[in-house]
């Protein structure tokens, strides 16, 4: 049985947008290339413009830079500018076929560096799906790909694909536009005229979920539109530590649309008050049920009867030095432990385990 901790967090940046932009500016620059020896249990790259590395029997591979090259990524947060994203993306297609649904790009950081404010970013490359709020669009070609492209994320540090927020990134593939969370405007404590954009907000569910939100059985109706519910992140819960909720998985497609619970959503907050036990605000609230997001977004097509759940993830860490054995051993471990298509006494949930047992992950080549 996983242990539980309470998270203390009204908002937890670990997103700062949802980012899932689809930007089309042209790639503008190339990118240096790494002159580097080869380790001889690893399979070194040929054909991109960087050393990219995996070695044997890891499903991780690492992007060399130069130092000057890394420096920049970094402090200017190259991911993203799309030129330097699409460029380094292309790079990659160099080395691996065009297999993969989604590409995460790792920092080799033990914390998130200077220049770079977020702990995770996802953006969009590819959607084909309706009913789920976003459009449909494709920009694979930009980024090397034939069309099986759907999302490129950055992770700022290694310890973030254990530790979160890998699933809360893998949720914005699916979650940018399902509700109307973007026109909240706060003006209560310590908080002034805030978006929830492509988060949960102030938002019900049948529990935390991954995007924010809080537990909608903790909800109690005040009277006169005001209401408390127990401690949660308007942005999201604690990185890998909570599993997706009922509708987080069915706009993924794992669940059907009746599968999802009788929720409410807060707009207008004009008051909150904030203790280590309770949340209470003044707000309007809209309720959401089966009947009513099908109204809001129409049916999800492709159903969950149809619907993708097996998916594949290449995992890049970039780096200016040769990754150590432990660095090696660290991230390669974390990614056996996302991808295992099982349960386990960690804390943390993997994708498996956040999905119920619906969804999978294969990470590597």
């Amino acid at each position: 049985m996983k242990l539980y901790k309470i998270f203390f967090i009204l908002i937890i940046l670990i997103s700062v947008t949802s980012c899932s932009s689809s930007d089309d500016d042209p790639q503008n620059d190339s990118q240096v290339v790494i002159d580097s020896g080869e380790n001889s249990n690893n399979n070194s790259s040929q054909n991109s413009d960087h050393l990219i590395t995996t070695p044997s029997g890891n499903k991780v591979s690492s992007l060399l830079m130069s130092s000057s090259e890394y420096s920049d990524w970094k402090s200017n947060d190259q991911f993203s500018e799309a030129s330097y994203r699409e460029a380094i993306v292309k790079d990659i297609y160099k080395e691996f076929s065009d297999k993969y649904d989604f590409i995460f790009l790792v920092l080799n950081e033990e914390e998130i560096p200077e220049g770079i404010n977020y702990y995770g970013k996802n953006v969009g490359v590819s959607n084909n799906i309706t009913g789920i709020g976003g459009g449909v669009y494709n920009f694979t070609s930009n980024y090397g790909s034939s069309g099986k492209l759907k999302s490129v994320m950055q992770l700022s540090s290694l310890s973030f694909l254990q530790n979160g927020p890998a699933l809360h990134e893998l949720m914005h593939n699916w979650a940018n536009y399902a509700l109307p969370t973007e026109n909240v405007d706060q003006t209560g404590t310590n908080l002034t005229s805030y978006s929830y954009y492509g988060h949960w907000g102030f938002t019900g569910g049948s529990t935390k979920g991954q995007l924010g939100g809080f537990n909608q059985s903790s909800l109690e109706d005040l009277g006169n539109n005001q209401y408390s519910v127990d401690p949660f992140g308007a942005f999201a819960n604690g990185g890998n530590s909570v599993p997706y909720n009922e509708l987080e998985l069915y706009l993924m497609g794992m669940t059907p649309i009746n599968s999802v619970n009788q929720f409410d959503l807060f707009n207008d907050i004009t008051s909150l008050e904030v203790t280590n036990s309770k949340y209470t605000f003044t707000a309007n609230k809209v309720s959401y049920g089966p009947d009513e997001l099908e109204s809001l977004l129409g049916a999800r097509s492709p159903s969950s009867s149809d619907s993708q759940k097996e998916f594949d993830l290449l995992l890049i860490v970039l780096t200016d030095n040769a990754l150590t054995d432990n660095q090696w051993t660290s991230i390669n471990d974390a990614a056996e432990w996302f991808s295992f298509k099982g349960a386990d006494e960690l804390y943390f949930y993997n994708f498996w385990e956040a999905t119920n047992g619906i969804g999978s992950i294969n990470i590597g080549n």
